[in-house]
């Protein structure tokens, strides 16, 4: 079967960019349309657009996607050797839409509704490309030769033209949140990924998310996010360009950027910052911090404690209130941790410092030389005890 080509034109109006460049839901309308075409086929982008949108559209569509600036003159030969490129079907978009992975199925099957013209078409790409060869302008050729996708109001058919009106902009929104619920849900057939309330999720056009997840209200899954199977993600979450894999449990979270292992727990209340990478059966608990950190399997960080610039080995138990002190003022410095240590509770790491393999530190410690495997690390003043000293004081100033 030959492969879907697309050819789309970001208009301008006025002096204001493209509004499919516009978010919907966190990510730009074309960002969303280019998605779905992917996932219906389409291999071969060419986008027109003004020279001050480039930028801007080329993070919406894929590597390897054509650019030609709006009113080159060279525009027409270059939208022509475009087509010569092409063996199959090509979808032509005119006017700012939203589309979703039915409306997409549709235009590759050329299965379109008849309707009001949408300024979306579906044509040959030889055919289009001949006429326009033959003298004729791209889109006078294309109006004449294409099959349009019409729309009836208040029958979409996977489809959504766009302006700048607050009442369509608002029904994108809720178009967007129900095209990407239902796929989640329909492509994963006998596990699909299910919703505790629809009305309360968001989800980028991106998105992945293994069978027999649940989606809890609250929840926000943004960019290029990966979530495994049986994870359950939420409530009141936000994860953005992370991997997660299977059976992953985050509660209230933020997560940014970064790589979660099978089984871990993360949340309530816990802070992910970008370049972490969270091993196997990690407990991330309430009040945590992660950032640029990798932290190995089996490691428990329960509560109250920052993590930063740090290499944490496995079955690392940290106490309540560990912090490493990777900041001078100037410059960052990195915290090395062995398998097996034991962080006791409000113990500072001064970095760059390591602890060994087993090692210890007590209670109310800061470290700041290296501590060998299988050591006790005590950084603390000895206890005084004055006896009766708080009596003396209460009568020192006439008090019982």
């Amino acid at each position: 079967m030959d492969s879907l080509g697309a050819i789309v034109f970001l208009p301008r109006e006025g002096d204001l960019p493209s509004l499919m460049l516009e978010d919907i839901l966190f990510d730009p309308a074309a960002r969303w349309l280019s998605a779905a075409l992917e996932r219906a086929g389409a291999e071969r982008f060419l986008v027109v657009c003004h020279d001050d949108d480039r930028a801007a559209a080329e993070a919406c569509f894929p590597a390897g996607t054509e650019f030609v600036t709006a009113g080159a003159v060279d525009a027409n030969r270059r939208l022509t050797s475009f087509l010569t490129g092409l063996s199959g079907p090509v979808a032509v978009f005119t006017r700012p839409v939203f589309l979703d992975d039915q409306g997409a199925a549709r235009l590759s099957g050329g299965d379109l509704p008849q309707g009001e013209d949408s300024g979306v078409y579906a044509i040959s790409a030889a055919a289009l490309g001949a006429a326009v060869e033959a003298g004729g302008d791209f889109l006078t050729s294309l109006r004449a030769e294409g099959k349009v996708f019409g729309v009836r109001p208040g029958l979409f058919h996977g489809l959504l033209p766009l302006d700048r009106c607050a009442p369509t902009w608002d029904s994108a929104q809720d178009f967007a949140r129900y095209a990407s619920i239902t796929r989640l849900q329909s492509e994963l057939g006998t596990a699909p990924v299910r919703f505790l309330d629809k009305s309360s999720v968001y989800i980028g056009p991106r998105v992945r998310v293994g069978g027999g997840t649940r989606i809890l209200p609250g929840t926000i899954l943004k960019g290029e996010t990966v979530i495994g199977r049986d994870c359950e993600i939420g409530p009141n979450t936000m994860i953005t360009d992370c991997t997660i894999g299977d059976r992953v449990t985050v509660n209230a979270s933020q997560l940014n950027e970064s790589t979660v292992d099978d089984g871990t727990k993360i949340g309530p209340f816990a802070y992910i910052r970008p370049n972490c990478r969270v091993g196997r059966d990690v407990k991330v608990g309430d009040f945590v911090e992660l950032k640029n950190s990798t932290v190995g399997d089996g490691t428990k960080i329960s509560h109250l404690t920052y993590v930063g610039d740090t290499d944490a080995g496995s079955r690392i138990n940290f106490g309540c209130g560990t912090v490493t002190v990777n900041y001078d003022g100037t410059a960052k410095f990195r915290t090395t941790i062995g398998d097996g240590a034991f962080i006791g509770c409000n113990t500072n790491l001064v970095a760059p410092v390591k602890i060994g393999e087993g090692a210890y530190t007590a209670a109310g410690s800061t470290i700041t030389d290296d501590v060998p495997a299988d050591s006790l690390a005590i950084a603390r003043s000895s206890q005084t005890i004055k006896i009766q000293w708080a009596a003396k004081r209460r009568r020192a100033r006439g008090k019982k």
